[in-house]
């Protein structure tokens, strides 16, 4: 189906998001490229918006050794300014609008940027008071500029910076010193496992991964695909919304997810394509129990990455939009996904994180001595592509470690491949722990509690344990409806698993912490295990 694609075969030879997008305008000028709300911009004006943004940062001498951090929600101007920032080689540093003052200020003093951009207003902050209280802690940034008019001291309005006229010739002196491996996106890291990493990408490597991801995702000119996930992340960022770009498709923005506007959005932008965090698809079906096979008749792919999905919810996924399912997986270091099912893999593969597509090397090893494992041995899961970030930002052990000599990433995950080469995560490196000798991997304790009926959602850490040397503890979020106790899900576990693996306690929650893209903050629930079983760290 990409053959019918002559952008995805265009972007084949193409090495900067600058030339992407300069491209898309020269090819489809008139053809709708994003959607927000009520508006739709075209390539040609996309383009347009992009190079007055790019010339108005030459004026504001930004070069490309600048950074300039970004909050904004799943809106247009993320785009401008990440094309912008990409056409004359700075880099964007970007940041979710849900962090609190403390963690913008690490993220930024980390990054260094030299301009700060934001949305005055959204999701009941204001980013004018917001800022104001940080901007002392700041001292890199040296130019705020606000989305719209601001009362915040020597701001600049964002408006009148994509509003600029173009200066070609500006432009066309930047392009010249343009370097696909110079630094073009920072991901903070969403802080499962401890304090968020910058994750440096790259244009060369954001091009590589989206090269082989729209090959998979065998997008058509008349598709539509929604993203309703941030951008400052790849789900949201590299994944939906560039590869959509790339592949000259309309993408759709939303910038908050409400169930109820999820489903008036699918059906009035005739969405084709949706893709989310499992935690999406958990909470759209639980608000909105009416959905149904036939409701969503434009519908023709869902998708899901980020974190491993129950079987229940895949079945869900599957039925009520009635269309298949693909699995993909991937993090911030590979610039997006790397791994994924195809459109018409079985659907049991939908449990899997899909195929290692050409051109990837793959390998599972021994988390300890990095030895490389037979198929069928869970181990820890390294890749060597373009694909693969630059680095941890001014954190060389940590890149150091996540490296080898050779240039094999190690994903600090766990998984093997199965006997149909499809790759399978059994949980995190770390998340792993050892009871009376037995390696025990959350993960499957976690998907046995999923197929309990009154379960939404279930999470597992090993903690200290004075006999076994470690042992499982649960948290679960029940249907508010169940009567189910504790002991009632141990019991239930007992005949699914091994007598070693059965958690040792099991606690009743309302919700569990979770990362601004959905994943559960293990970290978390380890310091909350520790503290309610009475261990001091």
């Amino acid at each position: 189906m990409a053959a019918q694609n002559p952008m995805i075969e265009l972007l084949e030879n193409e090495t900067t998001l600058g030339e992407m997008i300069e491209n898309r305008a020269r090819n489809l000028p008139d053809k709708t490229a994003l959607i927000f709300h009520d508006e739709e911009i075209t390539y040609r004006e996309l383009n347009e918006k992009v190079d007055g943004l790019a010339t108005a940062l030459l004026n504001m001498d930004i070069t490309p050794s600048d950074r300039i951090a970004i909050i904004m929600p799943t809106r247009p101007e993320f785009v401008y300014l990440w094309l912008a920032a990409s056409k004359i080689g700075a880099s964007l540093v970007g940041l979710n609008f849900r962090y609190q003052q403390d963690e913008v200020v690490y993220m930024v003093n980390n990054s260094k940027p030299s301009v700060f951009v934001s949305i005055n207003e959204f999701a009941f902050t204001d980013y004018n008071t917001f800022l104001s209280g940080i901007r002392d802690r700041i001292p890199s940034v040296k130019q705020f500029v606000f989305l719209g008019k601001t009362e915040f001291p020597d701001a600049i309005d964002f408006n009148d910076l994509i509003n600029t006229a173009p200066d070609y010739a500006k432009l066309s002196e930047a392009a010249k010193e343009m370097n696909g491996d110079g630094d073009n996106f920072i991901i903070y890291t969403s802080g499962t496992t401890g304090k968020p990493k910058g994750a440096v990408l790259t244009q060369k490597s954001i091009m590589a991964m989206m090269k082989l991801w729209t090959k998979n995702l065998e997008l058509v000119p008349e598709d539509r695909i929604l993203c309703i996930l941030p951008l400052n992340h790849v789900g949201g960022g590299t994944i939906m919304a560039l590869s959509s770009l790339a592949s000259g498709i309309a993408l759709v923005l939303h910038d908050m997810f409400v169930p109820d506007q999820l489903v008036d959005i699918i059906q009035q932008h005739k969405i084709t394509v949706f893709g989310a965090v499992p935690t999406v698809f958990e909470i759209f079906f639980a608000a909105r129990r009416d959905i149904s096979a036939g409701m969503f008749p434009s519908i023709r792919l869902t998708a899901y990455g980020g974190s491993p999905a129950t079987p229940e919810i895949l079945k869900a996924m599957r039925e009520k939009f009635d269309a298949p399912v693909m699995a993909c997986y991937g993090s911030s270091e590979v610039s997006g996904f790397i791994t994924y099912t195809r459109r018409d893999d079985p659907f049991e593969k939908a449990m899997t994180a899909g195929r290692v597509p050409e051109g990837v090397e793959a390998k599972i090893v021994t988390p300890d001595t990095r030895e490389e494992l037979p198929a069928g041995e869970i181990g820890e899961i390294a890749f060597r592509s373009d694909m693969i970030f630059n680095r941890y930002l001014d954190m060389p052990e940590e890149t150091k470690n996540a490296f080898d000599d050779e240039g094999w990433f190690y994903m600090g995950d766990l998984g093997y491949f199965d006997e149909d080469g499809f790759l399978v995560i059994a949980g995190r490196t770390k998340e792993m722990y050892i009871t009376g000798g037995f390696n025990v991997y959350p993960k499957e304790i976690e998907d046995c509690l999923a197929t309990h009926p009154d379960v939404i959602m279930a999470a597992v850490v090993g903690a200290p344990h004075s006999i076994m040397g470690e042992t499982g503890i649960a948290f679960v979020v029940l249907n508010p409806a169940s009567e189910v106790t504790s002991e009632d899900l141990r019991e239930f576990c007992k005949p699914k698993l091994a007598d070693y693996k059965v958690p040792s306690r099991v606690f009743l929650e309302t919700s569990l912490p979770m990362t601004t893209v959905g994943k559960v903050q293990k970290t978390v629930l380890q310091e909350t295990a520790l503290e309610r079983l009475g261990i001091k760290k």
